[in-house]
């Protein structure tokens, strides 16, 4: 089991470390951009002239010349690119064109010597016939839902389960259907590899991003609008219901192999209808992502699997925002059958918006990018970019845990902090919210509440501190501020001092 509390002593290659706010010839203190460039180094790579990556899947394969990257495009092909995985980037990668005719595919997944793309209208398979390293063979594992032409209904995945099935998530369509409505929009699917087809999950929005745990359950991303009050990352168990009622109907057909969820009142706060358990099948995310403040439209995301090589965040999840040109942080912990947990800003300023992320061997996180349709911050309209740990360790709140035998959260931090600081009230503020179930666009942050901060327990080692509250509540996001920590020589404050704790469930 990876996702759980880590040691920060158990990370390969990770210790903590001082860090220094200036450079001490100048004495310059180093903006927030550049304290983020010296932990995580940003590398674009270099585009050939004629290729439009507008990335919608990644895979890292073996190449001839050492990892391969594999890229699909929204425009239907798949790129080879060499020189861009390895260790050392390439100064002028190699680009192949390893497959075409795709359609508007949005996933990529490699099983075995084959590769598994989500497209719009079907799941295919493609393989290498003849080790030529182009995919000149396109399977249809299965064509079961329709379109209604609607530019919307995309598909996303596939994710692979621990049975051998893939899942894939199915966005509902904005606007004019113009050859009438179809089934199965709004659902995650798992498809057997002989084309079996099984809906698994109702109520979806505009499901983005859909990857496996290390512990073998499927979660998903989700971006805010009607009737999803803010984006998130949710588990598809199955059989449960996310919120959204476009797509409902489709409960009423035997090929739900589940009792049909209830759609949701309109007005009710989702942490009233979650304690009212009148609606049993609604699934309350494991993460809310407050509008703005961390991004607009997450999308794929991936666990860090890469024992330190990326830094000391082993075991957590790096996930896309398709909008806000960033990558964001989570730490889940699993209380009772609940999976929660706190989300944190990480890198931002990349050159396009970042809509799938996959780990090479090496420890780096390459970023697909691409904004046609759908638009985002950056400079750029796509391409891939990687991001490398430097070595350097900076100064973050590491994890945010809830506390044991009492009301609070406990902090853990990626190098030592001041004593001082760490006890003194001040440093913290929080503030609680929650969202609405609303056929509106979105939700504000309503019921807001400040709990009361009754205590702060800085641990021996400089590395944590307990925070006992007063007024936590279920069903909220707790968003901390802890502005006032300092590193232990007292020149630093945190890079991302604020983290997002959505609290389903107490101890």
């Amino acid at each position: 089991m990876v996702i759980h509390s880590l040691a920060l002593a158990t990370l390969t290659g990770f210790s903590p470390a001082p860090l220094s706010a200036a450079n001490p010839a100048t004495q310059d203190v180093p903006t927030h951009a550049e304290r983020e460039a010296r932990a995580y180094r940003v590398t674009s790579c270099p585009l050939p002239e004629g290729v439009a990556l507008e990335v919608g899947g990644l895979e890292i394969i073996p190449g001839p010349d050492g990892p391969r990257v594999l890229a699909v495009t929204r425009r239907g092909e798949m790129w080879g690119i060499d020189g861009f995985a390895g260790r050392d980037v390439a100064e002028e990668p190699v680009f192949e064109r390893v497959a075409d005719g795709l359609h508007e595919p949005l996933g990529l997944l490699r099983d075995g010597d084959a590769l598994m793309v989500a497209c719009r209208g079907k799941l295919v398979r493609l393989t290498d016939t003849d080790g030529d390293h182009v995919y000149e063979t396109h399977d249809s594992v299965t064509d079961w839902w329709r379109i209604s032409g609607n530019y919307h209904e995309y598909n996303f995945g596939p994710a692979p389960a621990i049975d051998g099935s893939y899942w894939i998530t199915t966005n509902k369509p904005f606007g004019a259907q113009p050859f009438g409505r179809v089934t199965w929009r709004g659902y995650a699917l798992r498809i057997t590899p002989d084309g079996e087809v099984t809906p698994m999950c109702a109520g979806l929005r505009s499901p983005a991003g859909v990857n496996t745990s290390p512990t073998g359950e499927v979660f998903y991303t989700d971006n805010q609008g009607e009737w999803c009050g803010a984006s998130k990352l949710s588990l598809l168990r199955p059989g449960s219901y996310h919120g959204h009622p476009h797509g409902i109907g489709s409960t009423d057909l035997p090929e739900w192999p589940w009792p049909q969820p209830a759609a949701l009142p309109e007005g009710q706060l989702f942490s009233d209808i979650a304690a009212s358990g009148d609606f049993p099948a609604f699934q309350m995310p494991s993460v809310w992502f407050p509008h703005g403040e961390m991004g607009r439209s997450p999308a794929g995301f991936v666990w860090d699997e890469s024992r330190g090589k990326f830094g000391p965040f082993e075991g957590q999840i790096f996930v896309a925002d398709q909008y806000d040109a960033a990558v964001f942080r989570v730490d889940l912990e699993r209380i009772g059958s609940q999976w929660q947990g706190a989300c944190f800003r990480f890198r931002e300023g990349l050159a396009c918006g970042v809509i799938r992320v996959a780990f090479t061997e090496e420890g780096a996180l390459l970023l697909g990018e691409t904004d046609r349709g759908w638009g985002s911050r950056g400079s750029l309209t796509e391409g891939l970019q990687r991001l490398d740990w430097t070595g350097f360790v900076p100064f973050e709140i590491h994890t945010m845990r809830l506390l044991e035998g009492a009301p609070g959260f406990r902090l853990r931090f990626t190098s030592p902090a001041s004593a001082e600081s760490l006890a003194e009230l001040s440093s913290y503020t929080m503030e609680s919210y929650t969202y609405q179930s609303t056929q509106r666009y979105g939700s504000a942050e309503l019921s807001r509440e400040n709990p009361v901060l009754r205590s702060a327990t800085a641990h021996a080692d400089g590395l944590g501190v307990d925070l006992v509250f007063d007024g936590l509540r279920e069903g909220f996001v707790h968003e901390l501020d802890a502005s006032g920590v300092r590193s232990a020589d007292g020149s630093l404050d945190l890079l991302h001092a604020k983290g997002y704790y959505t609290l389903i469930k107490m101890r």
